[in-house]
């Protein structure tokens, strides 16, 4: 039989400590953490695939990971979290997004309140236009008013719009009007990506021009791997080299070869963490001639080299686990 280890908290609790009536967990409370060496078993609420708190304890918690998404918002002081060994301060009003199976510990080292939220996204993948935010989710990230100056606004309010409904009822938690409101976030983010929308219309005269583009775009979402180079492209349209030039950066923010770089890196990452394809075999099926042109290009887009990051890839999603029967398990008394 396994050890059972029950942590105990023993610093006296706070007045602060209590939760506000308003914000009670709906359906029952909080049961326990359950811990197995690293990996958290997540409490959700049952029959559905969320959790949100507010929290506003003076504790600390160990590095762990879980299979969902972790997201924090300090309403009142700061709050600290060690993600991979980074530190990250957030502020009040701060958003960081922990993507799944991501290491993090916690530092609570002020008296102050926030909400945390935890969120099965794996039907998210389906979506098509989820790989414009697969990077996002890729790694921790921090969304303020100085790194996402213009959505970061609109993300907070759709935060705020998802307690009103989560602490709404006492009984029941309604998941389709906060996961469209998580879906608004996400696609908030999407849209700062130079793929997700090239073309700014600012008149009807563009139209036309707009069709053009709208279609190269298309082209290359598809055809990345073939050879299109920068004449191509701006006979494909109808414009002169220096014309297409100017107007494919006005309307995307990016210049070409950044726009097709960036469509062949999101590719070989996938390629080279999802199949057994040689690199060799990857850099030819993105588009590039030999090894060398790939391997630098990808360095410089990546800051490692495609060996390297199937290294990690693989290091990732295959390193062993033991089976939680064999681990001790830690059991955290509920809040």
């Amino acid at each position: 039989m396994n050890e059972e280890i029950i942590q105990n908290h023993t610093e006296p609790e706070k007045s602060s400590d209590i939760t506000p009536v308003i914000y009670s967990q709906p359906v029952r409370k909080f049961s326990s953490r359950i811990l197995h060496g690293e990996d958290e078993d997540v409490d959700l609420v049952p029959e559905t695939s969320m959790r949100i708190w507010y929290n506003n304890q003076f504790r600390s918690y160990s590095a762990h990971k879980h299979d969902v998404l972790e997201i924090c918002i300090p309403i009142e002081n700061d709050y600290k979290y060690i993600v991979n060994g980074k530190s990250y301060s957030l502020l009040p009003g701060d958003i960081l997004f922990i993507p799944p199976g991501t290491l993090h510990e916690i530092e609570c080292q002020n008296e102050g309140c926030r909400f945390i939220y935890l969120f099965v996204i794996d039907f998210f993948k389906e979506f098509y236009d989820y790989a414009f935010i697969s990077e996002f989710l890729s790694e921790v990230r921090l969304v303020n008013a100085a790194n996402y100056p213009s959505i970061y606004g609109k993300i907070y309010e759709a935060f705020m719009r998802i307690n009103d409904q989560y602490f709404m009822y006492t009984n029941m938690v309604l998941e389709m009007p906060i996961y469209s409101r998580l879906l608004e976030v996400f696609s908030l983010l999407a849209s700062l990506h130079p793929q997700f929308s090239p073309i700014r219309l600012e008149d009807a005269k563009t139209k036309s021009k707009y069709e053009k583009f709208r279609a190269l775009i298309n082209h290359i979402n598809t055809h990345f791997m073939d050879e299109i180079t920068l004449e191509w492209a701006a006979d494909f349209v109808g414009f002169s080299k220096y014309h297409f030039t100017r107007l494919f950066k006005e309307y995307t923010d990016v210049t070409f070869s950044d726009f097709l770089t960036h469509r062949r890196m999101q590719a070989a990452r996938v390629l080279l963490g999802d199949t057994s394809l040689s690199i060799t075999e990857i850099a030819f099926q993105t588009g590039f001639n030999n090894l060398t042109s790939f391997t630098r290009c990808f360095k410089n887009a990546t800051g490692t080299t495609p060996s390297l990051y199937r290294q990690a890839k693989i290091a990732q999603y295959s390193a062993p686990v033991a089976e939680k029967e064999d681990l001790p398990k830690l059991s955290i008394d509920p809040d």
